[in-house]
């Protein structure tokens, strides 16, 4: 097996799904039969589990009171559609865009720096002077990442920051005595 990693195909998807549903195989024989780490297969059969109660709301499987071990509705199976369309979703939401793109907001973070203000000082004025507009709304973190991303550095932002450093240090956190 190879050590490089690359997300999971549908095609793979489907085979994971042919392989659980209808041959029945376990973890270890769908990753060698498909070429991956057994992890990586665990990983996705716990992701794209579907049980038949999901499907209908008014599905409730009978129950009896004397069985207290294992589960009680239909065995949960990997379908590879859901699974595909749950790593769109998971894709899709994994990166958000930094929010500079709106203009009144660029125009006024960029006078506040100017300034002196720190990220800390200028993202609590945002919330006094536009409390109802979401658009004018940005943490300090977001504005130390944007000062020192690369498109930014032609600016020289930094500059305008109290400890105008070259480069960002993270803290260490406390240390124990």
């Amino acid at each position: 097996m190879t050590k490089v990693y690359s997300h999971l195909s549908a095609e793979e998807r489907v085979r994971i799904d042919e392989l659980r549903n209808r041959e029945g195989l376990g973890v270890r024989q769908i990753a060698l039969r498909i070429g991956r780490d057994k992890s990586t297969v665990s990983r996705e059969l716990r992701r794209g589990l579907w049980f038949a109660s999901n499907e209908n709301d008014s599905y409730r499987p009978y129950r009896p009171k004397r069985l207290k071990t294992g589960a009680w509705t239909a065995r949960p199976f990997y379908s590879a559609l859901t699974a595909q369309r749950k790593a769109e979703t998971r894709a899709r939401r994994s990166r958000k865009p930094l929010r500079m793109a709106y203009d009144p907001l660029l125009s006024w973070v960029m006078d506040a720096l100017r300034k002196g203000w720190t990220p800390e000082l200028i993202e609590g004025r945002l919330k006094i002077e536009w409390p109802d507009d979401p658009r004018m709304r940005i943490s300090h973190e977001c504005l130390y990442q944007w000062i020192y991303a690369k498109p930014q550095k032609a600016l020289d932002l930094r500059q305008y920051l109290p400890r105008g450093k070259r480069h960002r240090t993270r803290s260490k956190g406390r240390r124990a005595k």
